[in-house]
């Protein structure tokens, strides 16, 4: 290699400035603290400090597990499938609602979901009089994405269906499908179960009396002002809706395949807008213009230049042989 080529780009630094560059700040934090999570995972054990768990949180006063629980990550498989699935998802949302939106639904959600959780341990462990009730756990991403999937399949049309792995199911039973399908492979965890619930309980309107979308302008001049600054926010104003759904190039593959649904602004998915007419099939190359020739029938060429030229010159001829003749 010469001395005055640059050196080869490095592979991982390239991936990661594609992935900051394209993905919107909520997202991009989001799954970013929970890959530092499983890394300082490997020196001290953060689920003991930020997971959700009913002895610590209640008897302990230390509430404020019930909105750290999703940014913890503990095995590296979850963080491949929170990289797959929430990533992608995660942008279109950010995009179509705005980056304030988008942060205050994942906060229901967790919030909502682990208060749920809470109680339902508590119940539990009082009809049962069993401790371990008290030292069950709610974390991970899952808890926020699970619920974020449920909204958007209450939204999709009626009849339509989605693509689990390999056989399709009706898209309104689809959260229920890839709960089963978690459960079957990583055992029965309550948190994901509750979080379903939540999903659809906040897709068909009954947890309406959360949403507090008025405030979030105010929120963006005030508190949030350092943050709006910053690269990668997406301001209200600025929010695509339906749009950043057929606007955001999809990041990979993503384990579950969506129906075009779009967001307001509003701390909560929109119903899906109307369908769009698909695009124009390109237009073949016009074939070149002239006499032609149709199929089957004489030639409508018309003669060349010389050839032109050698029958005037003939009958020129002709002509004056013709003259002196007389």
């Amino acid at each position: 290699m010469s001395s005055n080529e640059a050196p080869p780009p490095n592979p991982i630094l390239s991936a990661y400035e594609t992935f900051r560059n394209e993905t919107p700040l909520v997202t991009r934090y989001m799954i970013t603290i929970n890959a530092v999570s499983w890394v300082v995972g490997f020196f001290v054990d953060p689920s003991l400090a930020l997971n959700c768990i009913p002895f610590f949180t209640i008897l302990k006063f230390e509430v404020y597990r019930i909105l750290t629980s999703p940014l913890v990550c503990q095995s590296v498989l979850s963080l491949v499938f929170a990289y797959i699935s929430f990533v992608d998802h995660g942008k279109r949302l950010e995009f179509s609602m705005g980056s304030t939106a988008f942060a205050y639904l994942m906060m229901v959600l967790a919030a909502v979901t682990n208060v749920t959780f809470l109680v339902v341990c508590f119940t539990l462990n009082g009809l049962s009089g069993e401790p371990a009730y008290l030292y069950m756990q709610s974390s991970g991403i899952w808890i926020i994405l699970f619920g974020l999937i449920s909204i958007e399949c209450c939204k999709a049309p009626a009849g339509s269906k989605r693509r689990l792995f390999f056989c399709d199911v009706p898209t309104i039973y689809y959260p229920l499908g890839l709960l089963g399908l978690f459960s079957l492979f990583g055992g029965f965890q309550l948190a994901y179960t509750i979080s379903v619930g939540v999903g659809y309980a906040y897709g068909y309107g009954h947890l309406d009396f959360l949403k507090m979308d008025a405030r979030f302008k105010r929120w963006e001049d005030t508190v949030l002002s350092n943050f709006v600054q910053r690269d990668g926010w997406i301001a209200g104003s600025a929010a695509t809706g339906s749009d950043a759904w057929n606007n955001t190039g999809s990041s990979g593959f993503s384990m579950f395949q969506r129906t075009p649904s779009g967001a307001a602004a509003s701390g909560g998915l929109a119903a899906p807008g109307p369908a769009t007419a698909p695009p124009e099939a390109a237009k073949p190359a016009g074939f070149p213009k002239g006499a032609g020739r149709t199929l089957g029938g004489p030639s409508r060429r018309a003669p060349s230049a010389d050839k032109r030229a050698a029958m005037l010159e003939a009958v020129a001829k002709r002509s004056a042989a013709g003259d002196d003749n007389v």
